[in-house]
């Protein structure tokens, strides 16, 4: 019961054991265990302390136990039980990376890497051991910004099996590893590696658990315009792969009224996660607009406070022309949302050479504003005039680059349709959950009714840059209805 997930039932057994024997190693160390999944650690000491004094050799003992005392930062004590689980049975990798999970709790990524590099000697074929380093490597380039953790980390990645781990956000770091070494190509491959393991389609199950039926609505509207737009030939696609039968289901779901689905209907809509087309943009040289004063943008962002910079016709002519054309076709927006917009991230499709190209193009060019920042995450996302854009919030990164790239002529209101940034940054110790969800919205509200804020105005191919920590909301949307004039802002972040 355990092993399969059922705890209660299980702990109901532990806890019978233990009436009728109150020193049974095993339900005291299983009973502790069950409580420390339940996040009880102080609780599960008892228990484990217990099982201790009975056998001091147990390998899973030591380690679960450990881990309880870590969570309740007794570190010290946690590392000789790691460290003793380790001299018993050092071909134990569990026990290396708690061992390591230990240092890095207590922010000393150094010796957590020193552990792993330790157990690789031992254990040098571990996947595990090696992922764990590649990621411990990474973090601390992060803070350091020494090219040697990077180089090591790349060293790693060109030599291990990352394909096989089917692990999305794992891949997607190895990527941006790639991406901070300037090795698009082998960034773009992995990229293109979680865009198929993004595909899988949901299970009947989880569509039917969803609480918000009308995300289905939103990208079964876009799907469906999208298909519709692509076959129209107004931009020259030919090789749309999807057959006339499921063309057909899907326009029976764009006619529903209702967000009441059948099972089958549940089915084809499953089915529409698969991307269909993704012909990647052609243009690799000349993406920005060769006019731009770098020099004076780079005075007028650091200059101001905060920093917040508007630059119009911020893309060359030819990139703006291209980047229309794939968001418009590309098959990649599966990603919806509660409040109608639908989305697509680099590891879901977005990626693709001159979009990697064009990250590193921009931090070039304004190495000024960016200095030793690097591309952390990148998406588009299209919105449906009849709903609303994305709510309060602010993003876990040090700048914002925030474009848009839908003609003006489908925005019906010139003085709105672009976004709003207050003055003003969540408070030091709060959480991702804290400033980045729809549940806090309304207390985000609340919280920057004071402050001062800049309304910037919808206009094609005009880049906001600011400090990515400031609050930030979608404007009012009014564009023109129909697939073409949905509003598209594309979004790179930088930390």
């Amino acid at each position: 019961m355990h092993q399969m997930g059922n705890i209660d039932a299980a702990d109901q057994i532990y806890m019978e054991v233990l009436q009728n024997d109150e020193s049974n190693f095993d339900a005291n160390h299983l009973h502790g265990l069950v409580l420390s999944q339940k996040k009880k650690y102080f609780e599960s000491i008892k228990y484990y302390e217990k099982s201790y004094s009975i056998n001091k050799k147990n390998i899973e003992l030591l380690n679960n136990y450990a881990i309880s005392l870590r969570n309740l930062l007794s570190f010290e004590k946690s590392r000789d039980l790691l460290r003793d689980a380790i001299n018993i049975d050092p071909f134990y990798v569990k026990s290396y990376l708690n061992f390591s999970n230990c240092y890095q709790s207590e922010n000393k990524l150094q010796e957590a890497l020193e552990i792993l590099q330790e157990a690789r000697i031992v254990l040098p074929d571990s996947n595990e051991l090696i992922k764990r380093e590649i990621t411990c490597q990474l973090e601390i380039f992060n803070q350091s910004r020494k090219e040697l953790h990077l180089k090591q980390a790349i060293s790693l990645i060109d030599n291990s099996d990352i394909e096989s781990s089917k692990d999305i956000k794992y891949i997607s770091l190895c990527s941006m590893a790639y991406i901070w070494s300037d090795e698009f190509e082998k960034a773009n491959n992995l990229f293109k590696l979680t865009e198929k393991l993004s595909q899988l389609p949901p299970s009947l199950d989880l569509l039917k658990q969803a609480k918000d039926k009308n995300i289905f609505k939103t990208f079964i509207k876009h799907e469906f315009e999208q298909l519709c737009h692509i076959d129209s030939d107004t931009d020259g696609i030919r090789n749309m792969k999807i057959s006339q039968p499921f063309f057909n289901e899907i326009k029976k779901l764009y006619e529903k009224d209702s967000i009441n689905y059948s099972d089958n209907e549940l089915q084809t809509i499953s089915a529409m996660h698969n991307i269909l087309y993704n012909k990647p943009i052609k243009l690799k040289e000349n993406l920005l607009n060769p006019n731009l004063d770098v020099s004076q943008i780079e005075n007028d962002y650091n200059s101001s406070n905060p920093e917040i910079i508007v630059i119009d016709n911020f893309l060359s002519k030819k990139f703006l022309k291209e980047i229309n054309i794939f968001f418009r076709c590309a098959n990649i927006f599966k990603r919806p949302y509660p409040r109608g917009y639908i989305g697509t991230f680099l590891n879901t499709g977005m990626s693709n050479i001159p979009m990697l190209l064009f990250s590193q193009v921009l931090k070039n060019t304004f190495k000024g504003i960016f200095h030793d920042n690097h591309l952390t995450q990148a998406w588009a996302f299209k919105y449906d005039s009849e709903q609303k854009g994305i709510g309060i919030h602010a993003d876990d990164a040090n700048i914002n680059v925030n474009f848009w790239t839908t003609p003006n002529e489908s925005n019906l209101d010139k003085n709105s349709g672009g976004m709003i940034i207050w003055k003003k940054k969540p408070d030091i110790n709060s959480s991702f959950m804290d400033f980045n969800s729809m549940d806090s919205s309304s207390k985000l509200l609340d919280e920057v009714s004071s402050a001062d804020s800049t309304k910037i105005s919808y206009k094609e191919n005009r880049v906001v840059i600011f400090n990515s920590k400031l609050y930030h909301a979608t404007d009012n949307i009014k564009f023109k209805k129909g697939y073409k004039n949905r509003r598209v802002n594309v979004t790179f972040l930088y930390g």
